[in-house]
């Protein structure tokens, strides 16, 4: 592993160095579950990161000498001496450490020991409301009470609470991009609280990619006009493989990257585990099932909303006590589940990446990737939650018919000598920006001069003119009435509307889904869980932004899949370079996604070989979404056979998962009969992932070159070309095919030109 020391026998731990729970569970799937196995350990042994001073020498102010030695912290770690010299001399910094190594305590210190001797003010900034929660309390116990002030101000806080902060604003104060985003425009009392702060922290920052990490950028040029260009930033991050880029994309000035330890002291096993004949959703809940009767208390990671529902569905039917915690439920539901992991009352939790952060859950002995995360940094991430201080950890990655994974089972080793991907986004994502720029306007009191505008907000402000949002008057921008109407309709985790989702008999919200992910879990018709229940969608009103939906029995074994159509118009390219001979190019254009179908498949998979196929099921009437969004287009020849440049567009966008640090629903494409392949960003506005694979296309070339060559299947299969995604249900496609083109243009013989000339008018035709 990259910054890991890893212990390896042979490649991999021999069956002498597993220890019993490893054994135990190597047994029982081979004994259980036919060809199931596990392929691959490696043992992780990782050491005391190197010491620095005693803290009685490093100069701190005398309380928090005191406090630190009270909680057993004698010597500074040599990483987090350096960050504490980088950020009391006022340099901004970028941290980079694994989980539970230290990595709060750097940044923590200095700031608290500059409030001690000097009175200053700073605010810490945490993805969540509940991770900033989580660490009051780490906190407050590196001060005394009444010496120093810390408190959390949120969407949560109560009225009193809040009256208290702003009469008196904390030394630390601890907050969300949320809270900030809403509160500077709308509130006099926030913005004189924030007017004295000097530093600001991202903690958690890898978690800011794609919509999400543009958004954030905005918020921190709103704060730099608001709190003026002396502001001192520090961002904190689990190991990424680029903290210099990222910190100058989050706040548009150059860091100072200071870099700790990717994992906790201690001993880690690193499983690959193939499902074999099953899918990869039933073993990943075996082997909940399994780990939970050897007394492991698991943390499971899916990267689907409904699979992650699916794959809870399964580990109860197995026998083991787990909730669901994903985006969509409702604070009280996540909650909920976060006090039952915490006190014991659960065997484990299966949820998306709303986990992965440091929230306090309780000690954690395994993490089960139900598949191999979006980027091998975010795996690292994940599987630093798993291991006590006198335990091992464990962390199992579920392989399956999938053709990354395929190529991961025949080179195991390659998966731990994964580069750390770049942390990517867009940072002037027109549809992000033109949420801010109403923001900005409304800070000063719905009205912004044009002089004042940022840099590069341009096209937000075509945006906002376009969609009604404000008017150009003498010079200056006048936001409308629609502006403040629907300012609290854009979420900060996405670039699209959020949809709601009532049940129809009741009134009541059952959670959301945003745009455009809605229109694949949302369409009428569609089978949607949650939380262990079961609803159909009855109708999706894309005017309201609505779905209404019904109960079913929460037994059903079934799920959808819906069927689609993609259309490209309205290209702008602006970049071109070529790729193994290839042209590409980069720009954005507009996606028109129609869903005209689904697909009804069994929720225990065995669907193989059975001589009716999965139902098709016609909707009465297709539903439409468009956005506009970033993208590359390659043309592969001046015409190619259908079903070789169907596979190629799967095999290249499989490839681009493990290049750029993309996951299954991060990338779409389309291709077409004159040899063109578009991938665009599935997010609105963009993500920084087509942009980061036109720089990295030789690499996807050569991975897809060995995921086509390499499979023994007759023409196409789920290990090679088929993805479970595909708008028309992996229909016209050819593995021989594919394989032939990729090889020609690693050869250098493809080299047409991309020919903007034949694509029409608005687009591709």
């Amino acid at each position: 592993m990259p910054g890991l020391p890893m212990h390896a026998v042979g490649g991999g731990a021999t069956p002498s160095e597993l220890d019993e729970v490893l054994s135990k569970i190597g047994h029982w799937l081979a004994s259980t579950l036919g060809r199931a196995k596990l392929v691959y350990v490696r043992k992780e042994v990782v050491e005391e990161p190197e010491l620095g001073p005693e803290v009685s020498q490093v100069g701190l102010h005398e309380v928090l000498v005191e406090r630190l030695r009270a909680r057993g912290i004698e010597r500074l770690y040599k990483f987090q001496y350096e960050a504490y010299k980088a950020i009391s001399a006022g340099r901004d910094v970028f941290l980079v450490s694994g989980a539970a190594t230290g990595k709060t305590e750097a940044f923590v210190i200095p700031l608290l020991d500059r409030a001690l001797k000097e009175g200053a003010r700073s605010a810490v900034i945490y993805p969540t409301k509940a991770l900033a929660r989580d660490q009051l309390a780490r906190f407050l116990s590196y001060t005394v009470p009444f010496l120093l002030r810390m408190d959390v101000l949120d969407g949560d806080t109560p009225e009193k609470e809040r009256a208290r902060i702003y009469a008196n604003p904390p030394h630390l104060l601890i907050t969300n991009p949320d809270m900030i985003h809403f509160s500077l425009p709308r509130s006099g009392k926030f913005r004189r609280l924030l007017s004295g702060v000097r530093a600001l922290v991202l903690d958690e920052a890898h978690v800011y990619e794609g919509s999400f990490g543009s958004h954030v950028r905005m918020i921190m040029e709103r704060l730099k006009a608001f709190l003026g260009p002396d502001i001192q930033f520090v961002a904190s991050s689990a190991t990424i493989g680029n903290p210099n880029e990222l910190g100058e994309l989050l706040f548009d000035r150059p860091v100072q990257v200071i870099e700790g330890r990717p994992r906790r002291r201690g001993i880690a096993y690193h499983a690959l585990v193939s499902s074999g004949l099953l899918s990869r959703w039933t073993v990943a809940a075996r082997l909940i099932y399994v780990a939970s009767r050897l007394g492991l208390r698991c943390l499971t990671f899916v990267d689907s909303q409904q699979m992650c529902e699916v794959v809870a569905r399964i580990a109860r039917r197995e026998g083991a006590h787990v909730m669901v915690h994903r985006a969509g439920l409702l604070r009280e539901e996540r909650r909920e589940v976060e006090d039952k992991l915490r006190s014991g009352e659960l065997d484990g939790v299966v949820a998306t990446p709303t986990l992965e952060l440091g929230i306090d859950i309780g000690s954690l002995d395994a993490v089960i990737m139900a598949a191999p995360p979006p980027s091998y940094a975010r795996y690292l991430q994940r599987a630093g939650r798993a291991g006590r201080r006198d335990r091992p950890g464990y962390i199992f990655t579920v392989l399956a018919d999938d053709p990354i994974d395929a190529y991961y089972e025949r080179r195991p080793e390659r998966f731990f000598e994964q580069e750390l991907t770049p942390v990517v986004f867009e940072p002037y994502n027109e549809e992000v920006a033109k949420i801010h720029l109403v923001a900005l306007a409304m800070e000063r009191g719905g009205r912004l001069k044009l002089d004042a505008l940022p840099k590069s907000w341009e096209g937000a402000l075509e945006l906002c003119l376009k969609e009604g949002y404000a008017v150009l008057k003498a010079g200056w921008l006048l936001l409308t009435r629609k502006a403040y109407r629907e300012f609290r309709a854009y979420s900060l985790r996405s670039a699209g509307r959020e949809v709601r989702i009532i049940e129809a008999a009741t009134g009541a919200r059952v959670g959301t889904r945003s745009l455009p992910m809605a229109l694949h879990d949302l369409h009428p018709g569609a089978i949607y869980l949650h939380q262990g229940r079961t609803y159909e969608v009855e109708r999706l009103d894309l005017e309201r932004y609505v779905a209404y939906v019904k109960r079913m029995p929460d037994d059903l074994p079934f799920y959808t899949r819906p069927l689609y159509n993609v259309e490209v118009s309205g290209l702008a390219l602006s970049a071109n370079r070529r790729a193994h001979g290839v042209e590409v190019a980069y720009g954005s254009g507009t996606i028109t996604k129609t869903v005209w179908a689904y697909v009804i498949r069994h929720l225990y998979g065995g669907e193989e070989g059975l001589a009716e196929p999965a139902p098709l099921v016609p909707l009465d009437e297709s539903v439409s979404w468009s956005f506009r969004t970033k993208l590359l287009v390659a043309r592969y020849g001046e015409a190619a056979q259908p079903e070789a440049i169907h596979a190629l567009e799967h095999a290249i966008i499989h490839a681009a998962r493990p290049v750029v640090g993309a996951g299954l629903n991060d990338l779409g494409g389309v291709s077409y009969p004159t040899g063109h392949i578009v991938i665009y960003d599935a997010t609105p506005g963009g993500s920084g992932l087509a942009k980061l694979l036109f720089k990295r296309l030789e690499k996807a070339h050569e991975i897809a070159r060995d995921i086509l060559a390499n499979c023994d299947c007759e023409d196409g299969c789920p290990r090679c070309i088929y993805d479970p995604f595909c708008g028309n249900n992996n229909r016209v496609l050819s593995r021989k095919g594919a394989l032939k083109l990729i090889e020609a243009v690693l050869r250098g013989e493809v080299r047409a030109p991309i020919g903007l000339d034949v694509m029409g008018e608005a687009g591709l035709p």
